[in-house]
């Protein structure tokens, strides 16, 4: 089935709706041709801009940088698709490879290599088009995105009507609304995930690091809004009950930090809803759901804690705190707990040779020097959730071969590398400087630097200081002491400020 359409009096065609798709029919070939070429030499006149100007000029130069652009990115994915192996059933055996050498994440480098794939074996004849510089980068990223959820068979009547298509002079509104109406033959399972597909709850932590973060909750329309409605419904009626115990004056109910009580006024609905939703007990069906398997570690250097310095502390060891939060929420605890190592370099002794699980003590140092995975790449959080791992193969029948149980023998890997490495796809080998070289299916070695604490020489050098003007003092104390200030005493230097923390912590 074929639709043309003649010439029209002004921009780009505006070719007919498709008729509604009949099962099992394909896609019309539908014209979709820009009414004339695109010409940089008519973009003065488009915008308005004085022919000649060096704003002109620009622009041209802009416009003609897409086409290298277009043939270094489809160089690219034609590479990044030679490293896709179908029988990885893991998917990172080259992914950390593309990761190191794209400098990304996994999880990027994973989505690089499954977009390159799918743009070399379903989308031939539009990479061919990309090749040649007839469509912008972003055009074909957008394709890519668009497609993920087509079957082959469609990806394949896809890619024959988009080729078709005049990509080099088309603008990119008309480019859109085509792909969709294209996509949109397919069904709408294709064009999208359903609502209840879409159900999901996911932890956003503000980028600014403010000490802030949020929950997205995403799902059918109807289901949010019911939980909206019914989450202001309770904040009103605490908020009532607020009002009525403060006038009596009674303690306030989900009154957070005591700021009703003290103020003597309610809580607004935003505080409220809040309250509720993180005070309220999870229902889960009469299953019983166990507690969290470790305690919420929230680091503070000491130096912070004293008030000598403002170096941030860290929420599980990946999510900066800034440094009057971190020394809040240290205050508001009954128990602190301190990390000591050998006072000459930092390490743990090793345990005796037969020993093969790590000390509890351990397993904390390993998760608060390096909380993410110890695969180059990989983000995971492993100070929550993760497995402690030997470098070197623990020797179960001869322990005293090697293998030792160690900090220096031992790191934090997610479940999934540690069984890629149980399975030997992935050896590292700890070097003597404590780099980690990663051989990746016995080729392809790449190293990793130990993970160094940025913020020891800002601390070094507030304790220094501290330590300085204490010294300073004792001087003075002891000139004192021996009459030399009888004549005349210079200002002695200022005390090192009050300690924001308790005076005597529960180390």
């Amino acid at each position: 089935m074929t639709s043309t359409v003649g010439p029209q009096p002004m921009g780009d065609h505006a070719d007919p709706a498709p008729s509604p798709p009949v099962h099992g029919a394909e896609p019309p070939h539908t014209t979709v041709r820009a009414r004339r070429p695109l010409d940089p030499d008519d973009f003065a006149a488009r915008s308005f801009t004085e022919p000649g100007s060096l704003e002109v000029h620009a622009a041209q130069e802009l416009f003609a940088s897409h086409h290298d652009e277009a043939r270094a990115y489809a160089a690219r994915l034609r590479r990044l698709a030679s490293l896709w192996d179908d029988t990885d059933e893991d998917g990172d055996t080259y992914a950390i490879l593309v990761a190191e050498a794209r400098r990304v994440t996994l999880d990027q480098a994973r989505t690089l290599l499954r977009d390159a794939f799918l743009a070399v074996t379903a989308l031939p004849r539009t990479l061919a088009r990309l090749e040649a510089g007839h469509l912008p980068v972003s055009w074909f990223e957008q394709l890519l995105r668009r497609i993920r959820r087509l079957t082959p068979d469609q990806c394949r009547l896809l890619d024959d009507r988009v080729a078709d298509w005049d990509l080099a002079n088309i603008r990119r509104d008309r480019f859109s609304r085509e792909l969709g109406t294209l996509i949109t033959w397919f069904g709408t399972a294709a064009a999208q995930p359903s609502p209840q597909e879409q159900r999901d709850v996911e932890l956003d932590v503000d980028p600014a690091h403010d000490g802030t973060a949020r929950l997205l909750v995403t799902g059918p329309i109807h289901e949010i809004v019911d939980l909206s409605h019914r989450l202001d419904a309770a904040a009103r009626a605490v908020q009532d009950e607020q009002r009525h115990a403060i006038a009596d004056g009674r303690d306030a109910p989900f009154d957070l930090d005591g700021t009703a009580t003290r103020d003597g006024h309610h809580l607004p609905l935003s505080a409220l809803r809040y309250a509720i939703l993180t005070r309220s007990v999870l229902e889960t069906g009469g299953i019983e759901a166990p507690g969290s398997r470790m305690r919420l570690n929230v680091i503070v250097p000491v130096m912070t804690l004293l008030g000598e310095s403002d170096a941030p502390g860290t929420l599980d060891g990946t999510i900066p705190l800034p440094a009057p939060m971190a020394r809040h929420l240290a205050a508001g605890e009954s128990t602190w707990y301190r990390i000591l190592t050998d006072p000459s370099d930092g390490a743990y002794l090793p345990l005796p040779p037969k020993r093969y699980p790590p000390t509890p003590a351990m397993q904390e140092h390993l998760r608060l020097l390096d909380p993410v995975c110890a695969v180059p790449g990989c983000t995971r959080n492993t100070c929550t959730i993760g497995e402690s791992d030997h470098i070197e193969e623990y020797d179960h029948r001869n322990p005293e071969n090697g293998g030792r149980t160690a900090i220096e023998n031992l790191h934090r890997l997610c479940w999934k590398h540690h069984d890629m490495k149980t399975r030997g796809i992935l050896d590292p080998v700890r070097e003597p400087d404590g780099s980690t070289t990663w051989l990746i299916d016995g080729h392809h070695p790449l190293r990793e630097q130990p993970n160094k604490d940025l913020l020891t020489p800002v601390l070094a050098d507030a304790l220094q200081r501290s330590w300085e003007i204490y010294e300073e003092m004792l001087a003075w104390e002891e000139a004192r002491h021996l009459g030399l200030l009888q004549d005349a005493e210079p200002a002695r230097p200022d005390p090192a400020p009050a300690p924001a923390a308790p005076a005597d912590p529960p180390f």
